[in-house]
């Protein structure tokens, strides 16, 4: 009986370690390492200065497009959307390495594309992998209306009411296509989005890294517990 139990104790450590070392590698979001030293101002992705406007209806939004001026929005209703991007987007395209000799090909999407309205697994989805994407947000302004943006998606996690600075620029056919299903919905334009996220900041192979030496660390922290434990007992 105790080595059964013994047993299911093992497979149940083992899934949460798995399930741990996953998440770290997946999902655990860093994003907010890369903004500790952005400082504030009217750079794409820095806190918003005196200087930066507040985007209150959407007359704003065209008159801040063409005049290049620094925007954010205040705090709000935020809906998700169904598509979500790479943080470092020369991660995307076709990866090649061998292994043991044995060639193996990654093609990695710079873009995530799901159903709308988006369903819950497909959230679960779009989150599990969100140490790599960051989700499309509309957020709702003062007149009512909806304005498609985008930013480090670590903010929601922590319920930020401040966003950082960004410019208003014109959307990519995925954006687009994505909001032109949504203005059945809500009133959006889908010709413009505000991009607060601070391109650049992050790349993939040095966060997989940074990724690799927390698990590493965990693990050792994990393994030396045990042990304890089971030297006491």
């Amino acid at each position: 009986m105790k080595k059964g139990l013994s047993s299911l104790f093992t497979i149940f450590r083992s899934i949460i370690c798995i399930t741990l070392a996953l998440l770290v590698l997946l999902s655990v979001p860093t994003g907010w390492l890369y903004d500790l030293w952005a400082g504030e101002g009217t750079e794409q992705g820095q806190q918003p200065s005196a200087d930066v406007q507040r985007l209150r209806q959407q007359e704003d939004i065209e008159t801040c497009f063409l005049n290049s001026t620094p925007a954010t929005v205040n705090g709000g209703n935020l809906a998700a959307c169904p598509l979500a991007r790479l943080r470092d987007t020369g991660q995307a395209g076709v990866h090649t390495h061998n292994n043991s000799g044995v060639k193996r090909t990654v093609s990695v999407s710079e873009y995530i594309y799901a159903d709308y309205p988006l369903s819950p697994l497909q959230r679960f989805v779009q989150g599990f992998v969100g140490g790599y994407y960051n989700r499309y947000y509309l957020a709702e302004l003062e007149d009512g209306s909806w304005l498609c943006v985008y930013f480090d998606d670590y903010l929601v996690l922590m319920g930020a009411d401040n966003y950082p600075t960004g410019y208003v620029r014109y959307t990519t056919t995925e954006e687009r296509r994505m909001l032109n299903r949504m203005a059945e919905d809500y009133d959006v334009d889908p010709v413009y989005v505000l991009d607060m996220y601070r391109h650049g900041k992050v790349s993939w192979m040095l966060d997989l890294g940074l990724r690799l030496v927390v698990l590493a660390v965990a693990g050792v922290l994990i393994l030396t517990i045990l042990k304890l434990w089971k030297n006491k007992k």
